[in-house]
């Protein structure tokens, strides 16, 4: 009687597997450095190999150096030399305002159409049946599209360094700056990689990204300054202002309190809607201008005027914002404390970064989940 046995190189039937090397299984957030950047390095040749890629960039330098040269040369023209450094300092705030507005340009249209672009293309498919994890390609396709963001900063920093150095910009002043613009790319990049894993059509993740970009940027803020019509709230103030009274053939200074009913609006309440608010977080990497700002030995750009009105929007009730005496003055109200430094960047940060974080694990999950439904016209393959 014989004895079925199994195919050669085969284990015995009914026996053990033989030890030796198994595939390992390809989990969900495995990330491994060699995958990480051969996902990396696939979104960047598809994107540097066009050459509308390298005109974006060359023009893209030519017209901040040209704002930078216009902005500059009627004090140069005159030979205004006193009034050289304040100017250059406004001018660099400008420019940095124009390179981060053209970063949340730039991102959305790199990352918000990644995924469902190489789903229609039936690429996206090869990758997931490779030995990638999700992980893997969601980070790497994250990694390429901040990475291409940050070419057109990288290719600002020559008209805005010289700026910077005519406008006595502090090392600290710049990185911040520098620093804020580079996270807020990365999250604006991650939250175009969720909309492009949860749209069908790549025209539609674009557009999505750009109405966030423009509510967060435009529509959050006029809303929040229409909030001053309708939140009014009528408060006794006391106000306190210098006047000079006579006595003794010499004139004192003194502090005299007003106290009148004044309707104040409470944009304070509202402030929340400008805390993702891509300027408002820039400005916030700013210097903080002093109480009397005009005898500040740093110029007062336009990001320190804007964290300045934010500040005190913030905390617009505090009764020392209507005390308006000198301090040592007679009837000086010393009870009164500091108007409060409340900073608003922490609150807007945070928001940037967990909306960046969700979208990255929303599009980590539906790269690992089966494909139930597709919609009409969407390829796997």
């Amino acid at each position: 009687m014989s004895v079925p046995t199994s195919a050669p190189g085969q284990p015995p039937l009914g026996g053990p597997a033989p030890a030796g090397p198994r595939r390992p299984l390809n989990g969900i957030l495995t990330l491994r450095p060699r995958g990480l950047w051969l996902v990396t390095s696939l979104e960047l040749r598809q994107r540097i190999r066009s050459v509308r890629w390298y005109v974006a960039l060359a023009v893209w330098t030519l017209v901040l150096l040209g704002i930078g040269g216009l902005g500059l040369a009627p004090t140069l023209y005159t030979a205004q030399w006193d009034s050289l450094e304040p100017v250059a300092a406004v001018i660099f705030s400008l420019q940095v305002i124009l390179v981060l507005f053209a970063m949340l340009l730039v991102v959305p249209a790199l990352s918000a159409g990644s995924i469902n672009g190489d789903r229609t293309a039936g690429t996206l498919a090869t990758l997931q049946a490779s030995l990638l994890s999700p992980v893997e390609i969601v980070l790497g396709k994250l990694l390429a599209g901040f990475l291409t963001g940050l070419a057109f900063l990288v290719l600002a920093l020559p008209s805005i360094v010289p700026i910077a150095v005519l406008g006595g910009i502090s090392f600290f002043y710049f990185v911040r700056i520098v620093l804020v613009i580079a996270l807020l790319t990365l999250c604006v990049t991650a939250v175009g990689l969720g909309l492009s894993a949860v749209t069908n059509r790549q025209l539609g993740s674009v557009v999505l990204a750009y109405v966030i970009v423009f509510g967060v940027s435009v529509v959050l803020p006029i809303t929040w300054g229409s909030t001053a019509i309708f939140l009014q709230q009528d408060r006794e103030v006391t106000t306190y202002h210098s006047t000079t009274e006579v006595a003794a053939g010499t004139s004192v200074p003194r502090c005299v309190a007003e106290q009148d009913t004044v309707s104040l609006p409470r944009i304070d309440l509202t402030m929340p809607l400008l805390w993702g608010n891509p300027v408002v977080l820039l400005a916030e990497a700013s210097p903080t201008l002093p109480t009397d700002w005009s005898e500040d030995e740093q110029n007062a750009d336009v990001l320190r005027l804007v964290k300045m009105g934010m500040r005190g929007a913030a905390t617009i009730v505090h009764p020392a914002h209507n005390n308006f005496c000198e301090s040592g003055q007679e009837g000086y109200p010393e009870e009164l404390a500091e108007v409060p430094n409340r900073p608003l960047w922490p609150m807007g940060l945070t928001l940037w970064m967990l909306a960046g974080g969700a979208s990255l694990a929303l599009a980590t999950w539906r790269l690992a989940i089966p494909i139930k439904h597709l919609g009409s016209g969407t390829r796997i393959a």
